[in-house]
């Protein structure tokens, strides 16, 4: 008889546009993956019927019947408490305070469930399947509309008391610096963010700067996003040069933080930027060389993600593998 542990899990990624739904192999492997819209707008009730909807498809697609799954693990915007598997105040899933996600899921599939912060689970997917794959202390910084993170020490995942650990992109680099959303100033997030590296390109070309970057916009710089700043790069654009080159020296500021406090093994970048390649890291891993200790500085490698998309439900699932790797033993003992 197949072990629960070799079955498919089935791993959600819970975003504020989109919900993706994967069932995933025990190696890691996706069998088959549904995404739709999370109507956030339309209330609690409709998302998590959403969420449901989007796991049948799921199983529907993949021919597997809920006895041939080992469980569901959904990577949610925080803050939340894997604990209790409640959703606490998310940002970006407005009207949402103190929702049982997880028992409204156990509740209509019967399965082991786990819920974790999806910078979290996008980590453990790198951890399980992509640029970590082997590494048991490592670190991925998720540069999308803000910073998010994931700590990984020992093989597993690092939440803290109160499930904020990660939170690299609030960690201070200028302390009079831009005012973040979270109420400090100079948070890493502020700058080296999309929506930092669009505010920062903008900065510049009110200064004068000249630039092919307000030709691509029509000067309407409200149209300005960090892909436009990216395909300016691609073209030689000397500014979009200078802010990828002073986003990758920023984020160096930040990771040699990190690598002084914790000594991973790796740092795991992902997010759209990481298109720009050496463009970043280079200025990055030489930031971090400068300013970091120099045998933590060795042992860190600095490398780009590899699951693009599908880290979020890969870990997702693989956060949901471990909990119940870790759990057997322990019902082994008392039955």
């Amino acid at each position: 008889m197949q072990s629960h542990l070799d079955q498919p899990a089935i791993g959600v990624d819970l975003g504020g546009t989109n919900i993706v739904c994967a069932a995933v192999m025990a190696e890691a492997r996706i069998i088959e993956k549904h995404k739709r819209p999370t109507e956030v707008p339309k209330g609690v009730e409709q998302v998590v019927a959403n969420i449901k909807q989007c796991i049948h498809e799921v199983l529907r697609k993949a021919h597997l019947s809920l006895e041939q799954i080992s469980g569901i693990g959904i990577g949610s915007p925080g803050p939340l408490n894997t604990r209790t598997g409640i959703v606490i105040n998310p940002a970006n899933l407005h009207g949402w305070h103190n929702v049982p996600l997880r028992k409204m899921i156990e509740d209509e599939f019967h399965v082991p469930v786990v819920l974790d912060n999806d910078a979290n689970a996008a980590a453990y997917g790198e951890k399980w399947a992509g640029a970590g794959k082997g590494v048991d202390n490592l670190v991925v910084f998720t540069l999308g509309t803000g910073v998010g993170g994931g700590i990984i020490m020992d093989g597993k995942l690092l939440h803290g008391p109160d499930d904020t650990a990660g939170e690299v992109g609030h960690c201070t680099i200028d302390y009079n610096g831009y005012q973040c959303k979270c109420g400090n100033r100079g948070c890493l997030e502020t700058y080296v963010s999309a929506t930092g590296i669009v505010r920062r390109t903008i900065e510049a070309i009110r200064q004068g700067r000249d630039t092919i970057i307000n030709k691509m916009v029509e000067g309407d710089l409200n149209r300005l996003t960090s892909k436009i700043v990216y395909e300016a790069l691609e073209q030689g654009d000397a500014l979009a040069c200078e802010i990828f080159e002073e986003t990758g020296r920023l984020l160096g500021v930040g990771i040699a933080n990190i690598v002084n406090t914790l000594n991973p093994e790796m740092i795991v970048i992902s997010g759209g930027v990481i298109q720009a390649g050496e463009h970043l890291f280079r200025p990055t891993r030489e930031e971090v060389r400068r300013r970091a200790f120099e045998e933590p500085t060795r042992t860190a490698k600095i490398v780009p993600a590899q699951l693009g998309g599908d880290a979020g439900v890969i870990g997702a699932a693989g956060i949901l593998v471990q909990h119940l790797t870790l759990k057997t033993p322990t019902q082994k003992n008392h039955g």
